[in-house]
């Protein structure tokens, strides 16, 4: 049976923050937390970057995998449990200035584009995954689910475009 994880369409905040994942429980006595990220994110290392929790940025100092797809993460300048406690089951969010950083296959992370239009025509709805592939569902004058992958997409100049419509016509 196909695992499908889906999204909400509105990961956009008012402060144009993007969801990256949710903070778990405190991991040992030295400021870890378990992040639960959105796949996407997890073939990238986070370190260096800055997120933003409850309205406050704060930037890993270390990001690191432990045991099979579950992730640690340690903010700078908090290095004890008691430092982190508070940030058990918070949302993490990351700025679309940060779009460029998380390129994969030459694509950024669809979740930048919902609610964005292609080509001046078509709006992205909403992204999903499914046998290892992200799916855009973009509209027009219908819904199309399209593979999010260079065949179809194309993003140059900060901007993502459609560039096959074999699957929209």
């Amino acid at each position: 049976m196909k695992k499908v994880l889906t999204h909400p369409s509105n990961l956009l905040t008012s402060n144009n923050l993007f969801f990256l994942g949710v903070l778990g429980k405190p991991h040992a006595l030295n400021g870890f937390l378990y992040l639960n990220q959105d796949i996407y994110f997890r073939t990238f290392d986070l370190t260096g970057i800055n997120v933003f929790i409850n309205g406050n940025s704060f930037k890993i100092q270390k990001f690191k995998t432990h045991l099979k797809n579950r992730y640690l993460i340690k903010f700078e300048g908090l290095d004890s449990i008691s430092d982190i406690e508070a940030f058990r089951n918070q949302n993490i969010y990351i700025s679309s200035e940060q779009i460029n950083t998380f390129i994969s296959n030459g694509l950024p992370w669809p979740g930048f584009f919902i609610g964005k239009k292609l080509n001046d025509k078509y709006i992205v709805k909403n992204y999903f995954y499914a046998d290892k592939l992200i799916y855009l569902t973009i509209d027009s004058l219908q819904e199309v689910v399209i593979p999010f992958t260079d065949t179809f997409f194309e993003y140059r100049d900060n901007e993502l475009n459609l560039i096959n419509f074999d699957l929209v016509q």
